[in-house]
C-alpha cells in the first residue's frame, strides 16, 4: 500500500480568470510529511524495504529528509538524517518528532553528505533527495491521479529545483495517456548515450498544473 495520499485537485477561479484558460491546482501540502517528496521516497523505501535493507539514510534537512523519516516510521526501519550546521532547529525538531536520529555535521550540505555515504554498509539504503529513479515513478502517481480524476490539461506548470519532480512528471505525462505526446523534454533531458539526465535549475518549457520543488 502506497504511503502517500492522492491528494485534491482543484479548479482555481481566480487564476483561471487571470490566465483565461482553466488552471486547476494540485494540492501536494497536504501529504503527511508535508510535500510531494513522500510519493517516490515513500516508494523508494518500501522497494529497499522488499530488498532486506534495514536502515535509510538521508542527507536532507528539508522535504526529502522529512519524507524519509515518516516512510522509515510507517515501515519500521529505523532513519539517520546527517545534515549540517546551517539546517534551523526547526528542521531539525521535525525530524525527531518522526523518530529519527539526526546527526549534525559540517558547516554545508556537502560535509553532512560525505559522512552519510560513510555510513553506508550492504543493510542500509540512502534516500538521494531527487536523483534516484525510484524517487521519479513514485512522483508519477501526481500525473496519475491528474489523469484519473478525468481533468483536462495540455500543460503543467511546476517549479525545478534538483529535478526529481520534473523527471516523475515527465514519466507521469508519459505513461498515462492525457497529453503524453504534447509533452516537451527540455534538450539537455537526455544525453548524447540517450541515458536520462536530470535537468538544470531553470529550464523552460515547462508548464504544469500541479506545484512542488525540489
Amino acid at each position: 500500500m502506497p504511503l502517500h495520499l492522492d491528494t485534491p485537485l482543484f479548479q482555481s477561479r481566480r487564476l483561471s480568470l487571470v490566465a483565461g484558460k482553466s488552471i486547476w491546482l494540485k494540492f501536494e501540502a497536504l501529504q503527511p510529511s508535508g510535500s510531494f517528496k513522500l510519493r517516490g521516497i515513500g516508494a523508494a523505501c518500501e522497494e529497499y524495504k522488499r530488498q532486506g535493507k534495514s536502515r535509510f539514510i538521508s542527507s536532507s534537512g528539508g522535504n526529502a529528509g522529512l519524507a524519509v523519516a515518516y516512510a522509515g516510521r510507517l515501515l519500521d526501519i529505523p532513519v539517520t538524517v546527517v545534515v549540517p550546521q546551517s539546517t534551523p532547529l526547526h528542521a531539525r525538531n521535525l525530524l525527531e518528532q518522526e523518530g529519527a536520529t539526526v546527526i549534525v555535521h559540517g558547516a554545508a550540505w556537502a560535509e553532512a553528505n560525505e559522512l552519510a555515504q560513510s555510513l553506508l554498509d550492504d543493510t542500509t539504503a540512502f534516500l538521494h533527495p531527487f536523483d534516484n529513479p525510484l524517487l521519479w515513478s513514485g512522483h508519477a502517481t501526481l500525473i496519475d491521479e491528474v489523469v484519473r480524476s478525468g481533468a483536462q490539461f495540455d500543460g503543467v506548470i511546476l517549479s525545478v529545483g534538483g529535478g526529481g519532480l520534473l523527471s516523475g512528471v515527465a514519466e507521469g505525462r508519459r505513461r498515462g495517456g492525457n497529453g503524453a505526446q504534447r509533452s516537451r523534454e527540455p534538450a539537455n533531458y537526455r544525453g548524447g548515450n540517450g541515458r536520462r539526465q536530470l535537468p538544470r535549475k531553470g529550464v523552460a518549457g515547462w508548464r504544469e498544473h500541479s506545484h512542488g520543488g525540489d
